[in-house]
């Protein structure tokens, strides 16, 4: 895999960002990626230490723009570079290094340096950064963080009957942490479809050696909702596949996010829940890694 190109644009519009910071703000930016990847074994993706946040640049620039827009756009340029030039790249699974490629070239096509987006509490930065410097890992229709534990209230949701249940099915699982979380992301919506979601699998599967400590896979959705096989059948395979490979599933909550994430996609779901007929509810679901590696074999498909 020839990665100069990418080197090459990436170093170009790094140079012509930090042209237009401050020299002290240009000498922070290498201080700000290696204080935001910092992290404890559960500082999930969108964590950013005190010690990163001080060192971005307020107010304007001379030629105009938010420094602190500009300063992080050169923050994931600079965490990009990293990544392609010290090895780290070379150590991905070939099939997730794909990905993560083709999610990097899409990064580099925007030559924007300012977006609303472009602040460090936002959740669009928290995924782009993660893509940049592998805080993230791209698998198909998702995003894969590894440093993630499933909640222990997820025991008692559902009432005091499904606390057994529920036990069990975690300790099939192994326990609580650590685990792979996988999540939606706005500028990869293009993958969101069964063929991205068996390749997220996959993925998952091939990163485990990289992360043995993982127990398995776990996400949390309104389409985990077993009544979207009559509500909105052309989404059940979102949760019936991994279950035929051995996934377990957990009630979360009634209302609540499902409700707006459900309704604001489908005048169908809106329409039935305006008539009673339907109540969005969030699941989660989790997949353990042996039955996950398992699938993925049965289910090896193409590299591409």
């Amino acid at each position: 895999m020839d990665l100069d190109p990418v080197v090459s644009s990436a170093r170009t519009l790094l140079e012509r960002l930090t042209g237009r910071l401050p020299g002290p703000a240009r000498t922070a930016i290498p201080d700000f990626v290696r204080a935001a990847q910092e992290l404890g074994p559960l500082d999930d993706y969108k964590h950013f230490s005190d010690t990163a946040r001080r060192l971005i640049p307020q107010g304007e620039l001379a030629d105009g723009g938010q420094a602190s827009e500009v300063f992080l756009k050169a923050a994931i340029l600079h965490g990009m570079l990293e990544t392609l030039t010290t090895g780290r790249f070379e150590r991905l699974p070939a099939r997730v290094q794909i990905q993560q490629l083709r999610q990097l070239q899409r990064m580099l096509a925007d030559g924007e340096a300012t977006a609303d987006w472009l602040r460090v509490d936002h959740d669009l930065f928290h995924k782009e950064f993660g893509i940049a410097t592998l805080r993230l890992y791209v698998a198909g229709a998702q995003l894969i963080d590894a440093r993630c534990g499933i909640p222990r209230s997820i025991v008692a949701r559902g009432g005091i009957g499904q606390v057994p249940k529920n036990l069990a099915a975690i300790l099939r699982l192994g326990g609580f942490r650590n685990y792979f979380q996988i999540h939606t992301h706005k500028f990869m919506l293009d993958t969101f479809n069964e063929e991205g979601w068996e390749e997220c699998y996959r993925c998952c599967a091939e990163l485990y050696a990289l992360h043995p400590e993982v127990l398995g896979m776990y996400g949390s959705s309104w389409f985990y909702d077993p009544v979207l096989d009559e509500v909105s059948p052309r989404l059940s395979y979102l949760r019936a596949t991994p279950m035929a490979g051995g996934a377990e599933l957990f009630f979360v909550e009634e209302g609540g996010s499902a409700k707006n994430n459900s309704l604001s996609t489908s005048p169908t779901r809106r329409k039935l829940y305006e008539e009673g007929k339907y109540i969005p509810k969030s699941y989660m679901l989790a997949w353990g890694k042996t039955k996950q590696i398992a699938w993925a074999k049965e289910h090896a498909g193409s590299v591409s």
